[in-house]
């Protein structure tokens, strides 16, 4: 079978001429998860940052949390801002995705997947850099304060977070598989 070098908008080329050969990513695509990925990075040390200021004000003898009771020492005009803090952050998660190079809304649901499952990886990367804590992935954290605050293991975020990736690419891999005589599968 001879190779084809076909283009689609998501960057992706395909090696051989069936519908089943692997494809890799273009210049293009890697582009635009590259740039995706460094704001999700960065936005995550920020992230990071205000909880370690946060843990150390309210928390000086170290962090652990039981349940929602825990929080109680934390006043709720900063709860409050905490509760806006996190909105703001989907918003900037998703404002990015939506700008990005996505050419559908199918690219873009994949790009804000990527860009949030990345953010929250590096999130408690740049807490264990920053703290030394997680201390483990057992380590039960406060994951998100809307509606209501959600309690887990650290490592319930970072499994769910590399699913995302994996759905990000296969969304971006599959916007760009042809079919035989090579139109654009529809999704």
């Amino acid at each position: 079978m001879r190779a084809t070098r076909s283009f689609c908008p998501t960057g992706f080329r395909e090696m051989t001429g069936d519908s089943t050969s692997t494809l890799r990513f273009g210049k293009d695509a890697l582009l635009a998860l590259a740039w995706l990925a460094a704001f999700a990075v960065a936005m995550a040390y920020v992230e990071a940052a205000v909880v370690a200021y946060l843990r150390l004000l309210y928390y000086p003898d170290g962090f652990s949390i039981e349940g929602a009771a825990s929080l109680q020492c934390v006043p709720r005009t900063v709860l409050a801002i905490e509760i806006g803090r996190e909105a703001a952050t989907i918003v900037m998660l998703a404002a990015v995705a939506l700008l990005s190079a996505g050419k559908n809304w199918w690219e873009r649901l994949a790009h804000f997947m990527w860009a949030f499952a990345l953010w929250d990886i590096f999130y408690y990367i740049w807490l264990y850099v920053l703290l030394r804590w997680p201390s483990g992935p057992m380590t039960i954290d406060v994951l998100f304060l809307i509606p209501r605050p959600w309690i887990a293991p650290v490592f319930v975020p970072v499994v769910a977070s590399l699913l995302m990736i994996g759905a990000a690419l296969a969304i971006l891999r599959r916007k760009c598989v042809f079919r035989a005589g090579g139109r654009r599968m529809r999704t």
